[in-house]
């Protein structure tokens, strides 16, 4: 650990035992001081912390929405632009205990609270009038939500009306799944951390039995509600409920994966065999099929901000909405598959697609086994650069033309039309014992700063 970029830890402890009071003072953001090594224009280094800086000696940082009854081996932090939260605890095997919800100032990251957060199941991404949202209990017949305030760490508890197999939150709403009953259709409630369905409950007509394989998901990302049992994709408004549109028997569907614009991937599969992919589609808010491909090939990036203007990517070519013919195709749009790999695993590499990331009119494109990364014009089909790259990453931040890439070996700022770096910055700066090479770090922008976790550090970085 480079000890001279980090704050004194010290300091924090006592800012955060001695100045309680003093939590919710205005502070001015200091700016981002030069990260050693760093090259071209690289955002510096406003404060970085180590779990032993907020109390938890030989931790590891993990992301609160992702919760601390299991390690979800990903780092991560909740941030309204002055508190980041983040989740710290130590592993036992693949069990994280000692878990504990901390609450950091964004400006200079003293610690204004700890309050302990064992068997959280998950939390929402966003603070609720102030407070941090996370549940407990999924099996059995009841649950609880738990709260914590932002400003002082009160916590409180209370059980949840129904059973809970999903929560999430946005615009200042709480969305909670209900657990599924023999003979009772999936539920989704909007509310209050107080009162889950003060708002509105929805039903779904799926035909997913309650011991289904697939666990369901709850997403409320980029406008649009989606509610996937594995068998079914639902969309539903998210101010009133209403359903928007499905895919279910007989076109059974998964994965639905809303872009920055609101459309949704839509994974289509055989019902008699979720397993068995029979293709893809864009679908928009209104249900209309912007685009359709009974390719297998699966392109599914992590950061989906398409241009309107642009050709949309869909299995192994681009098309423009209404039009079933694709206007360009590129075969090798799928990873290829190593002849002495067979079964399942097999079965994903020759569906899985390429892309990690739809940036405007430029798709970013990934082929480990070539061990190449290269970028694909959306409007022709056509390579605009290629080259080798053995570390992965994915993409955390847009800014015109230039991604910030960051992952376990990886925080740079690339030109998508070019590919040439713009600024750079050594991972190992942060933490330099290799852990997130087995964990997965997390890169969030918000408002002017942009937080950086990792399994041993949580930093944000500011304009110097």
């Amino acid at each position: 650990m480079t000890r001279r970029l980090q704050i004194s830890a010290a300091a924090v402890l006592v800012t955060a035992l001695v100045c309680a009071s003093c939590a919710t003072e205005e502070r001015q953001p200091t700016a981002g001081t030069p990260v050693d090594g760093a090259t071209g224009s690289a955002p510096g280094l406003g404060w970085t912390l180590t779990p032993s800086d907020v109390g938890i000696e030989g931790g590891q940082f993990r992301d609160p929405v992702q919760g601390s009854d299991t390690d979800s081996m990903e780092s991560g932090s909740i941030s309204d632009g002055s508190t980041v939260v983040t989740l710290v605890g130590r592993l036992d095997g693949r069990e994280f205990v000692d878990a504990t919800l901390v609450g950091l100032d964004i400006t200079d990251g003293s610690v204004r609270w700890r309050t302990p957060a064992e068997n959280i199941v998950g939390c929402g991404e966003e603070f609720v009038d102030g407070q941090v949202v996370c549940y407990r209990g999924t099996a059995g017949t009841t649950s609880e939500i738990v709260t914590v305030d932002a400003e002082s760490g009160e916590s409180s508890t209370r059980n949840a009306a129904f059973p809970i197999t999903g929560l999430t939150t946005a615009d200042g709403h709480v969305y909670a799944a209900h657990a599924v009953r023999e003979g009772a259709r999936p539920t989704v409630s909007r509310g209050t951390a107080d009162a889950l369905d003060a708002d509105w409950s929805v039903q779904f007509d799926s035909t997913s039995s309650p011991d289904t394989q697939f666990a369901s998901t709850l997403h409320t990302e980029h406008g649009i509600g989606l509610f996937d049992d594995g068998r079914g994709v639902f969309a539903f408004d998210l101010d009133t409920g209403d359903n928007l549109w499905s895919r279910t028997v007989p076109d059974c569907a998964r994965s639905g994966i809303a872009s920055r614009d609101g459309a949704v991937r839509v994974v289509r599969t055989d019902c008699s065999d979720p397993n068995t992919i029979v293709g893809s589609e864009i679908v928009d808010s209104d249900g209309t099929v912007l685009a359709a491909t009974d390719s297998v090939t699966l392109q599914q990036p992590t950061f989906d901000a398409p241009t309107e203007e642009s050709p949309l990517l869909l299995g192994t070519g681009g098309y423009r909405p209404s039009n079933p013919d694709p206007v360009w195709t590129d075969e090798s749009l799928v990873w290829a598959v190593p002849p002495d790999i067979t079964g399942p695993a097999a079965a994903f590499l020759s569906t899985n697609g390429l892309a990690y990331a739809v940036t405007g009119s430029v798709a970013l494109l990934r082929n480990n086994d070539t061990a190449t990364e290269s970028a694909l014009d959306l409007d022709t089909g056509n390579t605009l650069w290629s080259r080798e790259s053995g570390a992965f990453a994915e993409v955390g931040a847009l800014d015109g033309d230039v991604a910030t890439l960051f992952g376990p070996e990886v925080l740079r700022g690339i030109d998508v039309r070019t590919g040439s770096t713009v600024w750079d910055i050594p991972v190992a700066t942060f933490d330099d014992e290799g852990i997130d090479r087995q964990s997965w770090p997390m890169f969030d922008r918000v408002e002017n700063d942009s937080i950086y976790s990792r399994a041993l550090s949580i930093s944000v970085l500011r304009a110097t």
